[in-house]
């Protein structure tokens, strides 16, 4: 067996071990195409080469097949490197590309005049084309929270180009019109070693760009309050310590207003805890559609929304208050059985009314039952100055 026989082998047995292993983690994960489409690829690539190396298969039908099938399998590849961008890949130009690369093969082996350097040099160009646009891709709309990986996977995918680019100019050399593969054995060897660590680098990558996608996941959930998609009271006080920071170092102001749905617990008494649950979210979308670009909405438990509202000074901070609980008011719920809500508001402003998190609450608070005793559908703030 030559050189180049067992460097492919061992080629074959790292790709079909990584593919193995990217399908095993995506086994029932829904939201982990990804790594099913690029594992798919590897195997299918690992199956290419395993059709072409048994002499006992006819000659013509194992290299017609296998090339084929390493032609196709940087399409899975690329579809797989894709999926967190949310770019996909057009089928009517994957398909115009695909058969550019398998009818040259076909004509080879069928057309009465047989050379080498076909079988060598048809797939790549497909594969350099793919691996091109996908690392461009990554590099322009890289996956949320995954910049880094996303560079990384670009920079190998830009180096498995250059591979086999120079692969390509390699075996163009080393064969040329003589059909005499063995000129060509040392080659191979050599690019079948850079493909190693290239397909174990790349899958690597992918892993990393699925991880970081994991975790912005799990961490915009763990943010999130379950019923509303608002964040929840974790991700307000985030942003209020953020706030504060910025406020601090700025020296700037932000008000910090509590909502309360006005006469909630008759609204679950005469309709149901489901409608209950619809009205929360009506408040929520109404509350968030109307909020400033740089403002915050968060729901912080039952039904108590709390919205940051950016650099305004406490003359401002109460108007701006009040254009959010009028919209409130003018916006009919979606659901017919609700009748108009309304809600009522506390203002505190930072810095004047407090610096933590529990000053400018409770302060809020404070005035927010007394917008309730004042007659609810109303926002109370701080004095004005004489």
């Amino acid at each position: 067996m030559s050189r180049a026989s067992v460097l492919l082998l061992a080629l074959l047995i790292i790709n079909t071990l990584l593919g193995s292993l990217c399908l095993a983690v995506a086994h029932g994960e829904r939201d982990a195409p990804g790594l099913r489409r690029w594992g798919w690829g590897l195997l299918l690539y690992s199956a290419g080469i395993l059709i072409t190396l048994p002499e006992a298969l006819p000659f013509d039908l194992r290299k017609v097949v296998g090339n084929a099938l390493i032609a196709f399998a940087p399409i899975l590849s690329t579809a797989g490197l894709l999926a967190r961008t949310g770019v996909r890949l057009d089928r009517r130009w994957i398909g115009a590309a695909y058969a550019l690369s398998v009818l040259p093969i076909l004509y080879n082996h069928l057309g009465g005049h047989y050379l080498a350097l076909v079988d060598f040099l048809a797939p790549a160009p497909i594969a350099n084309v793919l691996f091109v646009y996908a690392a461009v891709v990554l590099l322009r709309r890289p996956p949320p929270a995954a910049d880094g990986a996303a560079r990384f996977l670009a920079a190998i995918l830009l180096f498995s180009v250059l591979v086999w680019s120079l692969r390509m100019a390699a075996i163009w050399t080393s064969v040329g019109d003589s059909n005499d593969r063995d000129r060509a054995d040392l080659v191979i060897a050599l690019f079948a070693i850079a493909q190693i660590i290239i397909a174990v680098a790349a899958t690597l990558g992918l892993l990393w760009v699925e991880v970081r996608g994991v975790e912005d996941a799990l961490r915009r959930q763990a943010l999130a309050d379950a019923l509303t998609g608002i964040p929840n009271r974790r991700a307000t006080l985030e942003r209020f310590l953020a706030e504060t920071r910025r406020a601090e170092r700025e020296r700037r102001s932000f008000a910090l207003v509590v909502f309360d749905v006005d006469h909630f617990k008759r609204i679950n008494d005469a309709h149901g805890h489901l409608q209950g649950d619809a009205a929360l979210c009506h408040v929520a979308q109404v509350l968030d559609r109307g909020r400033g670009s740089n403002d915050a909405v968060g729901r912080v438990g039952g039904e108590e929304f709390v919205v940051l509202l950016d650099g305004v000074s406490g003359a401002d901070a109460v108007p701006a208050a009040d254009r959010l609980r009028a919209a409130v008011a003018a916006t009919p719920p979606a659901a017919q059985e609700l009748p108009a809500l309304t809600v009522s508001g506390g203002v505190a402003v930072y810095p004047q009314d407090g610096r933590d998190w529990d000053q400018l609450f409770a302060t809020a608070d404070r005035r927010l039952y007394a917008a309730k005793h004042g007659g609810r559908n109303r926002v109370e703030g701080p004095p004005l100055a004489a």
